[in-house]
């Protein structure tokens, strides 16, 4: 296989201004430092589209989304990595250079590869005399086999390493740990996957991903098991059914949103081909930012029950916040649609009804809630609740008809719900950028040793040259660390941030973290005073963690009868001495 060589790739990411790329596409307006626009890839009536063509960085501070001018493309033409290197280098008279086999695309292969021969081998299980106690569930539940085929289910026999024994000869020990397939323990690989009917997840060209596994013994905890995150699988992406699903969904422009694979069948089944399932994930802004590529309808299907209610409020919010069009269908009785089905025999003309009638976010919310039978008090606290959630809207029809409809529902004037907006609005304990997207964005810290951390973090992002002798150790935030090593690992290697990016591979909340602290003002002044200040505050921490230890152990001595040797006491207060200078 043939790949565009690295040179390439550096050339393009040093030579391409990105403020020439994006305003092709977006309509760009100078902000001090930087540019903005509307955001083009959701909709929103104030600009919170970033362009910062010093550090050739893009970032979109409502969905969290940034990066460079190819993950630009990426996102907007749907292309792939290959595709949009090319276009930009075809553009701009760069010479396209390849090379031959390496590692890490072979790898990609190797995974694809690894995938598909675990999904034939849970089919062929399932048809199997092993697959008996999996088939007779199916059949169970009244599932007709075409379904069964065209969903390519299978079966995870009930064995510590059947699927292991069958792949291990084939492929070597970084693809089989990659995979997710497998948990490593004492004696070797073991099959991640065991006695558990097989659902795969399929990529937008067909290809199989991952799986999700639901369990036959009732002595399981987890009765469904998803594959973890790897390189080709990324839960808070990925939609159970999209594959076969999605040209249904763009040909109707609504889609039937699931919690689980067996009501997405049923759904599928009785016609309702426009069905995606979230699997046991709990939705979030970026299943949201996924979904936006085919359309911008959603009707919740969630199952009625108490679970099933809260998951449906929730995600509602998060679909409104993201400029979704959003009705949500209740089934009643605590049902979800794969019952509803199996006890309305005949009912499919009665669940379109449904559909035709689904409720409004803030309806179903005030009728589940039971809002009308609450006191002044109750009323007065769930509309703060709402208006919360309503603050966090970018388009501001949408926020207007949220309001209206609070005010109509709870029989309270308009202009009193505007103004506990306006007064909640103004009681924001975050600064206004920051609370409107804070369900989007990646949070940055919660102690001051995570602020510190970050706050270095971007001085090494504006001024690679402060990273140098900056020990690792000083780092135990995952996130902070992981993008530091990547950058102290390869300081020779990038001369730009956007080239960075490309240095920390499939790692999204990485590259979206350091494409918006690469947006942000940098600091020019004092550079040194406040690294220094940071260390200062990261070493205090250690040593306050390590007083925290002692405590813990002189406490666990004395608790048994023992006293604390002399020299444990010692360190304690020669620690704590520290800490006070």
């Amino acid at each position: 296989m043939r790949r565009i060589a690295q040179e390439t790739i550096n050339r393009v990411l040093e030579e391409v201004d990105i403020f020439d790329v994006i305003s092709q596409y977006v309509d760009l307006k100078k902000r001090g430092r930087n540019y903005f626009g509307l955001s083009p890839f959701r909709s929103e009536t104030k600009p919170s589209f970033s362009v910062a063509p010093e550090k050739n960085m893009w970032y979109d501070f409502g969905s969290g989304q940034g990066g460079n001018a190819v993950q630009f493309l990426i996102e907007y033409e749907k292309i792939s990595f290959a595709e949009a290197i090319r276009s930009l280098a075809d553009k701009h008279n760069i010479e396209i250079i390849e090379v031959g086999d390496e590692q890490q695309s072979n790898l990609y292969d190797q995974l694809y590869e690894i995938h598909n021969l675990a999904y034939l081998f849970f089919r062929n299980n399932l048809n199997s005399s092993a697959g008996k106690k999996a088939t007779q569930y199916l059949n169970g539940r009244s599932f007709d086999k075409s379904i069964i085929e065209k969903f390519n289910i299978g079966f995870a026999s009930d064995s510590w390493d059947t699927l292991y024994k069958e792949l291990n000869q084939k492929f070597d020990n970084e693809v089989i740990e990659k995979s997710g397939l497998f948990s490593s323990g004492k004696k070797g690989f073991l099959d991640r996957f065991r006695n558990r009917i097989m659902f795969p997840f399929y990529s937008p060209s067909g290809k199989v991903i991952g799986f999700s596994g639901r369990s036959l013994s009732n002595k399981e905890d987890v009765k469904y098991l998803n594959s973890p995150e790897t390189l080709l699988f990324q839960k808070s992406k990925v939609f159970y059914g999209s594959y076969q699903t999605m040209p249904e969904i763009r040909k109707k422009n609504y889609v039937l949103l699931v919690e689980g694979q067996t009501d997405f069948l049923r759904l599928y089944e009785k016609g309702f081909k426009n069905v995606l399932a979230t699997s046991g994930t709990a939705f979030s802004s970026k299943h949201a930012n996924a979904l936006a590529k085919y359309t911008n309808r959603v009707i919740l299907t969630y199952d009625s029950d108490n679970a099933g209610v809260n998951a449906a409020i929730r995600t509602g919010y998060i679909l409104l916040q993201n400029g979704f069009e959003v009705r949500v269908l209740d089934l009643g009785d605590g049902l979800d649609p794969d019952d509803y089905f199996k006890l309305n025999e005949g009912s499919i003309l009665t669940f379109k009804k449904l559909i035709k009638n689904a409720f409004h976010p803030i309806n179903y919310i005030i009728n589940k809630k039971n809002i009308h039978s609450l006191g002044a008090s109750d009323k007065s606290k769930f509309l703060n609740e709402c208006i919360e959630e309503i603050k966090l809207v970018d388009d501001v029809i949408i926020r207007n008809d949220l309001i209206k409809r609070l005010s109509d529902e709870l029989g309270v004037i308009e202009t009193e719900v505007i103004g506990r907006f306006a007064e909640l609005k103004s009681k924001r304990k975050y600064n206004k950028k920051n609370e409107k997207d804070k369900k989007n964005q990646i949070k940055h810290y919660d102690s001051k040793s995570d602020k510190a951390q970050f706050e270095i973090l971007k001085l090494f992002i504006h001024n690679q040259k402060l990273s140098k002798d900056i020990p690792l150790s000083l780092f135990d935030n995952k996130l902070c660390y992981n993008i530091v090593k990547t950058i102290i690992d390869n300081s020779n290697r990038y001369s730009n941030v956007a080239q960075l990016l490309e240095y920390l591979g499939n790692a999204p909340e990485e590259r979206n973290l350091v494409a918006s602290l690469a947006v942000d003002v940098p600091v020019k002044e004092n550079e040194l005073n406040i690294l220094s200040d940071c260390i200062e505050t990261l070493e205090k921490q250690k040593i306050k963690n390590k007083i925290s230890k002692l405590r813990n152990q002189i406490r666990i001595i004395e608790d048994s009868g023992e006293v604390a040797s002399e020299e444990m006491v010692l360190n304690l207060i020669t620690l704590q001495k520290k800490t006070s200078r």
